[in-house]
C-alpha cells in the first residue's frame, strides 16, 4: 500500500505510516474477540485501519460509504483505498456509484439505506402553524445560507413564521451575521446542537423541515439525510433539493417538494406554499410515511445488513 501510494500522495504514505499503532490494536481486538470480519464506517481513515488490520491476519473486511468519503474523494485515491475490501456497502445509490465509477467492480458493491425504528415515529399531521426547522451541520453543503436568504423574501411578502436551525459548525457566526444583515434575526434563531431526542421534538413541532442542500466546488454534496427520514416519518412535510440524493426519496409533488440549489426564490417559494396550505402539507406527508414505511422500515434494512456481513464473512 505504502508503494501505491509514494508516487502519488506523500502525505497519505505519512498518514498511513501515523495510522499504523491503530491498526495493530485494532488487530489484536479482532484476535482477542476470535473476529471473522472487520467492517470500517467510512472510506476515510477507518477504511485504511480496516484494510491494514485485514492484510496482516488474512482475514476479509468490509466498508460502508456515505457522501463526502466518496464524493470529494479523488476517484483514483477511492479504488486505491477499497480495493481489497470484499465488499462495500452505500447508503444511497450515488455513493454507490461513485465507488463503482471509481473502479471497485459492480458485484462487490450494495445499497442498503438507513432505515429508522418506526415505532419511535408516530405519525402526526397535526403541527403549529408557520414554524419552519432544519437540523444539519453549518458547513457550506447544507445551503444554509439559501434558507435564510428565503426566509428574507417570505418576510418582503407579509408571511407570519418563524424558523429555528439547529447544528454548529464552522459557518455559525457568519449565518448569524447573515441574518442580521437581512433583518431576520427576530425570526431566524441558532439554538446549536441538539440531542437526537429534541431534533425529534422539534420536527414534531415544525410545520415544514427545510434542507436546501447544495454541490460544493470539491464534488461534496449529501446523501440521503436522516433529518430528512425522520420529518417524513413523523409527518412534517419536507423541502429539499436534489443536489445530493434526496432525489432517489423525494419525489417533488408527491411526498415532499424539490427547489434548485441556490435559489432562494424558488425555495421561498416553496416555502410559502407550505406554510398556507394544510391540504398540501397533509398529502405531501402521508405519501411520504408510506415512502419511509416501504424503504426505510430499520429492522427490515437490517436484516439486508446482515446478509450483507455474512456473506462478506464467508468471501475467500
Amino acid at each position: 500500500r505504502l508503494t501505491a501510494e509514494i508516487l502519488r500522495s506523500p502525505r497519505m504514505v505519512l498518514g498511513l505510516l501515523v495510522r499504523l499503532p491503530q491498526a495493530a490494536q485494532l488487530t489484536r481486538q479482532v484476535v482477542e474477540t476470535d473476529s471473522i470480519l472487520i467492517h470500517a464506517h467510512f472510506a476515510g481513515i477507518a477504511a485504511d485501519i480496516a484494510a491494514l488490520a485485514a492484510r496482516a491476519l488474512g482475514r476479509p473486511w468490509t466498508c460502508s460509504v456515505h457522501a463526502r468519503d466518496v464524493f470529494a474523494a479523488p476517484p483514483a485515491r477511492l479504488r486505491r483505498r477499497l480495493c481489497s475490501a470484499a465488499c462495500v456497502t452505500a447508503c444511497s445509490q450515488a455513493a454507490a456509484d461513485a465507488v463503482i465509477a471509481a473502479g471497485v467492480p459492480r458485484e462487490r458493491v450494495s445499497v442498503i439505506c438507513h432505515g429508522l425504528p418506526l415505532r419511535d415515529y408516530p405519525f402526526n399531521t397535526i403541527q403549529p402553524e408557520g414554524r419552519l426547522f432544519a437540523a444539519c451541520r453549518l458547513e457550506p453543503k447544507k445551503g444554509v445560507d439559501t434558507l435564510v436568504r428565503a426566509c428574507a423574501l417570505l418576510r418582503e411578502r407579509g408571511l407570519h413564521f418563524e424558523c429555528a436551525i439547529a447544528g454548529s459548525g464552522a459557518l455559525h457566526d457568519s449565518l448569524a451575521a447573515l441574518a442580521r444583515e437581512l433583518k431576520v434575526s427576530d425570526r431566524v434563531a441558532f439554538p446549536g446542537w441538539l440531542s437526537p431526542e429534541e431534533v425529534r421534538s422539534r420536527i414534531t413541532d415544525a410545520s415544514v423541515v427545510a434542507l436546501p442542500s447544495r454541490r460544493t466546488r470539491d464534488g461534496d454534496r449529501d446523501g440521503i439525510s436522516n433529518m430528512l427520514l425522520e420529518a417524513m416519518a413523523l409527518g412534517t412535510p419536507v423541502v429539499t433539493t436534489a443536489a445530493g440524493a434526496a432525489g432517489e426519496v423525494i419525489t417533488d409533488a408527491v411526498n415532499g417538494l424539490l427547489v434548485p440549489p441556490d435559489d432562494p426564490p424558488r425555495l421561498a417559494d416553496a416555502l410559502a406554499a407550505l406554510l398556507t396550505s394544510k391540504t398540501l402539507r397533509a398529502r405531501l406527508a402521508a405519501e411520504a410515511r408510506r415512502t419511509v414505511e416501504a424503504r426505510f422500515d430499520g429492522a427490515a434494512n437490517i436484516r439486508k445488513l446482515e446478509a450483507f456481513f455474512a456473506s462478506a464473512a464467508a468471501s475467500p
